[in-house]
């Protein structure tokens, strides 16, 4: 495992460094809260940011269409994340894979369709998307809402 990118094998070229950038943004972000839904929650507004920040990188490391390789990289290191962030008593089957692909799917689609400035719109919706089979939805809910009143 690399412990730059959390996953397994090489990226290509900048998109090794753009997914080093980006795994040391969501770190940051993780660090910085105390209990595991807000970290997730942390997490994923750090990789709306990211986007918002640059679309162009964002989207070489989440596009489905594009580098396969960078977007399987990019995937196993945020589900690797997100894996050590809940407890394992809290994880459902499936694990994280659905959540994290369903928000890369989401947000890379935002990006195709030039839609930068909706991203952070969208925000509470993916925290509870990733929240809710861990916690289930009334739950998800109120730590969705809770983090984004903190956030503002």
């Amino acid at each position: 495992m690399d412990e730059r990118t959390g996953s397994h094998g090489e990226v290509g070229g900048g998109a090794q460094r753009e997914l080093v950038e980006l795994r040391a943004s969501l770190l940051r972000a993780c660090r910085a809260r105390a209990e595991w839904p807000d970290k997730v929650a942390a997490g994923i507004y750090a990789v709306l940011d990211f986007a918002v920040a640059d679309p162009d990188r964002a989207l070489a490391l989440l596009a489905r269409d594009g580098e396969a390789h960078a977007y399987r990289q990019t995937v196993d290191c945020l589900e690797g994340l997100l894996d050590g962030i809940v407890p394992a008593t809290t994880s459902p089957a499936g694990g994280s894979a659905g959540s994290v692909q369903g928000i890369a799917m989401i947000v890379s689609d935002h990006l195709r369709a030039g839609r930068v400035d909706g991203l952070g719109r969208i925000g509470p919706a993916l925290v509870q998307f990733a929240l809710q089979p861990y916690l289930g939805y009334a739950e998800a809910k109120l730590w969705t809402d809770s983090y984004a009143a903190g956030r503002r």
